[in-house]
């Protein structure tokens, strides 16, 4: 059966080969010495494509400081390899999305080949990988097989259910014809004369081979094959064990641990509104989208060392538990009163998801909270009293934070919080539930309940408004916080992405 498909698919009898622009695109991109001029005259021979392209140098995803108003700036601004790729993947959805379905949901296809390679594109980021217009487009045509099955076998995939997920095509495939269409999507690329890494990459993306994953076809099939579950936990929001395999595969081939899977995550999600406009193909809703991604963060972002906000209990103070080994890596790492991160540990923390945050183009925010005349406490009360406060304080800040966020006590009455892909709107909410969580917690101090006042300064790093160091941020973070205090009430940095707060005094 199998040499039967390849003969019907060769033949191209009812599943067409690329259109005439594509095999020139094609062409193009086997060339190492093309120029913009000549992707520019073939593009301008279809002024859909043309436009599609201008319309995708202009779109957040890609665009620059200078708009583009014509195909040649359109073309820099992409960049030749990234505009290449971008020219072959609308003229081939073009050509293949208005085929008409025998035993596929082509709906749902065309909705998890755009997702997968704009996840995958996300995950070659993320990896500081130069050619992620290649991984994008091997993970556009990773399933491509599946459609030529389809139009060369019309029941073959009828017996399967119509939401049947991927695990499922591919078991059913090798049942019946003894190789999975990633096998034979690659042999169907290299016969269309796609460059070979690609279809590399193709054959590789189920499972990529552990000898391979370190050279360029390999780390590009990882993405492919990490885009692919991406996709299909996004579609049919998986169960846990889905999740956990997900951020098993991310650690196991290329090293990302499961909190930056999450956000990885999370960035796609925030760009699904553009990449529909891009494609004209509506691919989640947004109430969905919310609703995976929350799910996503409670089974993907696994808690560092412990769970922050579980670290010490309410009783703690009076408790006695065995401390830490001197040396212990979690004697270095951790605040010995409060149990959150300590100052050197968050530090370096912050300087990783800098650094990730300026690799994957993502925001990055900064939280410096306070407390308000925290010493009258301790003169007045003694020390205990005041361990006590900060325990309790401690443990309201935690509780306000995601589990892929990171608490610190920073220094005495000083805390830090940092929110790796998080900014405006979305840390504004988080300092009002801080804010909040502050506000509604009580301390019992001579007879009165007291609730104690912070002062909050925020700093965001985002690609349109970048700091040059991860240190810059903690400065302009704490800085803000003394400009609440000198004015007593919530009041705005001198930068948009920089603002301050204070608590308002509350003593029951």
């Amino acid at each position: 059966m199998l040499d039967h498909l390849k003969s019907k698919l060769k033949a191209s009898v009812n599943f067409p080969s690329p259109p005439a622009i594509a095999q020139q695109i094609i062409a193009l991109a086997r060339d190492a010495d093309v120029d913009i001029s000549q992707v520019a005259a073939v593009v301008s021979r279809d002024p859909g494509l043309a436009a599609k392209l201008l319309k995708a140098a202009n779109s957040p995803l890609y665009s620059r400081q200078r708009k583009s108003t014509n195909l040649r700036q359109a073309i820099v601004a992409l960049g030749l390899q990234g505009a290449t790729t971008m020219a072959l993947s609308f003229c081939l959805i073009g050509s293949y999305r208005a085929l008409i379905s025998n035993g596929v949901d082509y709906e749902r296809y065309w909705r998890r080949a755009i997702l997968s390679s704009s996840a995958a594109k996300r995950f070659g980021g993320f990896q500081s990988v130069s050619a992620v217009d290649d991984i994008f487009l091997a993970a556009l045509l990773q399933d491509i097989a599946i459609l030529g099955v389809d139009r060369a076998a019309p029941q073959f995939y009828r017996e399967l259910p119509k939401k049947a997920a991927h695990q499922g095509f591919t078991a059913h495939e090798k049942q019946r014809l003894g190789v999975d269409h990633a096998e034979l999507g690659a042999w169907l690329l290299e016969y269309w004369k796609l460059p070979a890494p690609l279809c590399r990459a193709v054959a590789w993306s189920h499972a990529p081979p552990p000898e391979e994953r370190s050279t360029p076809a390999g780390m590009t099939a990882c993405c492919v094959a990490l885009g692919s579950e991406c996709a299909e936990l996004l579609l049919a929001s998986g169960t846990a064990q889905d999740f956990e395999s997900f951020a098993e595969h991310a650690r196991e081939w290329l090293g990302i641990e499961a909190p930056a899977v999450a956000e990885v995550m999370s960035a796609l999600v925030a760009e699904l509104p553009e990449i529909e406009r891009l494609f004209a193909t509506k691919l989640l809703s947004a109430d969905s989208a919310k609703l995976i991604i929350a799910r996503a963060r409670d089974l993907l972002v696994l808690r560092k060392q412990a769970v922050q906000a579980e670290t010490v209990t309410p009783d703690a103070a009076d408790a006695k538990t065995e401390e830490p080994a001197a040396g212990s890596p979690q004697a270095q790492s951790r605040d010995p009163l409060t149990g959150l991160y300590n100052r050197g540990y968050v530090d370096l923390a912050l300087r990783r998801e800098f650094q990730a945050a300026l690799k994957a183009r993502w925001p990055l925010s900064v939280v410096y909270i306070d407390l308000d005349r925290f010493k009258q406490i301790n003169e007045a009360h003694g020390r205990e009293a005041g361990d006590t406060v900060l325990l309790k304080v401690g443990q309201a800040i935690a509780s306000a934070a995601r589990d892929s966020d990171w608490v610190a006590r920073y220094a005495g009455e000083e805390f830090v919080v940092v929110l790796p892909g998080l900014m405006s709107p979305g840390v504004d909410v988080f300092c009002e539930r801080l804010i909040a969580r502050l506000v509604s917690t009580l301390h019992p101090i001579c007879g009165s309940m007291v609730a104690v006042t912070a002062s909050v300064g925020l700093a965001t790093h985002t690609p349109a408004k970048p700091f040059q160091r991860a240190a810059d941020m903690i400065d302009v973070a704490r800085r803000s916080v003394y400009v609440g205090k000198s004015a007593g009430r919530e009041r705005p940095g001198s930068r948009p992405e920089v603002r301050s707060k204070q608590i308002p005094a509350k003593i029951l």
